[in-house]
């Protein structure tokens, strides 16, 4: 009987992209803008199908999600004989190779019977080797994830690694409150833009604008943990020189205006290192202008235009000090759509009602996704 080791599968299984809670719905548009099939979403996770032998497109492409995982098993477990039978008997093998070196990455237990991290972690383990029949860890990392919710159990493989796939690589630095990458792409999506003008009026240090100007390109030049594991390994290597070769094709993209500015004239100098770090590591992306000037001296634009943005708040300015200052956007930008970024449910007195509301964490602080359109 073939192994998913010895030939690999076209058949799906099912795996997990990890995001932002409550951006959910930026991953759920990128993966059936490609086609995948979406079986269910809880708080920060997407299951979905898809064949194995797409995980390499799927963590170079996603710009919304933080991680891709396989989902090896889910079952119920109340005592540790059940963990340890069930992981024992899973399909772990198939993905594992022999001698791997096992590591427990991420354990979250929630409302469980199961409780005790550490006793769980060392059951797991044991249930793992012995599923290979043993290993002596020399070979490839292989990163484990384990969630526990109500007795629910999910066994999962991080095929990912170490760094999220908010790690693009280009920015070495940032202002003084950065929005991560994979949020400012999911806010992109959730925008439904495409070809219009898009302005980011405070830019910090370009996280915007770059990542709208690279939505569409593939990460190629970083690092993924499960490039080295020999189910996937061939995979890897095939996947890369397709998405190089696509690359040629990207020069045709459509170019509308992307335009970044914010009124502190160091953190645009830090915006343009970045665009231009950017460049390098994608090899390619739509043109960016990042410039120094207050919002309120912007020149008027009357063309369709969309307006995304991440409100000054916390260290940058006290919470509130933007808001009275906001109409002057519809002054500037008379024809547009706005996607604001705000802690403060105080926005909309200011801005009026906004046609959705998505609220989320972006680095510990619970924000708000304005959406006016």
């Amino acid at each position: 009987m073939s192994t998913l080791l010895e030939y690999g599968s076209s058949d799906a299984i099912t795996l997990v992209a990890f995001c932002t809670s409550g951006l959910e719905g930026a991953v759920a548009l990128e993966l059936r803008k490609y086609g995948y099939k979406i079986i269910y979403s809880s708080s920060g996770r997407i299951f979905f199908t898809a064949p194995l032998e797409n995980i390499p497109f799927l963590n170079m492409k996603l710009k919304s999600a933080d991680r891709i995982a396989i989902l090896v098993k889910n079952f119920r477990a109340e005592t540790f004989d059940e963990l340890f039978d069930e992981i024992r008997s899973s399909d772990f093998h198939l993905f594992v190779e022999k001698n791997a070196n096992i590591t427990i990455e991420k354990i979250k237990i929630t409302n469980s019977k199961l409780s005790a991290t550490g006793a769980v972690a060392s059951v797991a383990k044991k249930a793992m080797i012995e599923n290979l029949s043993g290993t002596n860890e020399s070979g490839p990392r292989y990163d484990v994830i384990l969630l526990i919710k109500n007795d629910e159990v999910h066994l999962l493989l991080d095929t990912t690694g170490n760094d999220s796939l908010a790690k693009r690589g280009y920015r070495l630095k940032s202002g003084r409150a950065p929005l991560r990458e994979t949020i400012a792409a999911a806010v992109v999506l959730l925008s439904r833009w495409s070809d219009e003008p898009l302005f980011d009026p405070f830019c910090g240090s370009g996280t915007i604008p770059i990542e709208a100007a690279t939505l569409d390109l593939p990460n190629l030049n970083r690092k993924y943990s499960s490039e080295e594991w020999k189910v996937l390994k061939e995979y890897w290597k095939r996947e890369r020189l397709v998405l190089r070769n696509e690359l040629k094709e990207y020069g045709a993209l459509k170019s509308g205006i992307i335009t970044g500015s914010d009124r502190d004239c160091e953190i645009i100098k830090i915006a343009q290192e970045n665009y231009k770090r950017a460049l390098k590591v994608f090899g390619f992306a739509r043109p960016v202008e990042l410039k120094c000037a207050d919002f309120r001296n912007l020149p008027v634009f009357r063309d369709k235009a969309w307006i995304i943005s991440n409100l000054p708040y916390g260290e940058r300015l006290k919470e509130d000090e933007i808001l009275p200052f906001l109409p002057k956007l519809r002054e500037k930008f008379q024809n547009s759509n706005f996607y604001l970024l705000h802690p403060s449910d105080k926005l909309e007195k200011f801005f009026g009602k906004a046609q959705k509301k998505i609220r989320f964490q972006n680095s510990g602080i619970w924000t708000y996704l304005y959406m006016y359109y």
